[in-house]
């Protein structure tokens, strides 16, 4: 246990042994309640800011999810499994490869447990994906929402991701939504109405509650 302890806070290891920290704390927070999330939502547009799909952040992390085959899982699911592949990865390359713990060798052996903790990532998550697939998608929640009203719960909805919430009797309905083509974007907390519903994607198109004038 001594030996473990010793390479983890050591200088090639330490800055992802840090990484676990906020992690840790996410979800030991996420347990008891403290953290207002949502576990089933993937907050995709959160890196938009103000500038709708050019922001390159989020193109960043639709480009990562993509990679990871993540699409659809929550983010901080796919994060958290990352992170702890990364980091044994890292930590029995340097056991085996960088016994010394060199600096400079440390960084060749993060880089190769990146790929590595990508590419167990990708096995990891992509049995998940139908289970989560399963619990957004309410089967009782398709048309009948139709002409309904909800609440943007992403920082964005726009033509590529968002999704919204729409009250419900017992918990609310979280779906996932567009916008019309040529529409602008719409901000986190926007009133919308529900216009349309698309079978073969499971995607529902909105539009703003109240139109600007």
């Amino acid at each position: 246990m001594k030996e473990i302890w010793n390479l983890a806070i050591s200088t090639p290891m330490l800055p992802l042994t840090l990484l676990l920290v906020p992690v840790s704390i996410y979800w030991l927070l996420s347990i008891v309640g403290a953290v207002d999330h949502d576990l089933f939502g993937v907050d995709l547009d959160a890196a938009d800011s103000h500038h709708g799909d050019s922001h390159p952040m989020a193109e960043l992390m639709h480009g990562a999810l993509r990679i990871l085959n993540a699409k659809g899982v929550p983010v901080m699911m796919v994060l958290s499994i990352l992170i702890a592949y990364l980091w044994g990865c890292s930590m029995l390359g340097n056991l085996w490869f960088n016994p010394g713990l060199a600096g400079g060798k440390g960084l060749l052996v993060s880089a190769g447990g990146l790929a590595a903790a990508v590419i167990l990532t990708r096995f990891t998550v992509t049995p998940l994906l139908p289970l989560f697939r399963l619990i957004q998608e309410d089967p009782e929640a398709a048309k009948p929402v139709l002409g309904r009203s909800g609440i943007v719960r992403t920082a964005f909805v726009n033509e590529r991701d968002g999704q919204v919430e729409i009250e419900n009797s017992g918990a609310p309905l979280l779906l996932n939504a567009r916008t019309a083509a040529g529409s602008p974007p719409l901000p986190r907390g926007t009133a919308v109405l529900v216009i349309q519903y698309d079978e073969s994607t499971g995607i529902y198109i909105v539009r703003p509650l109240t139109e600007p004038s």
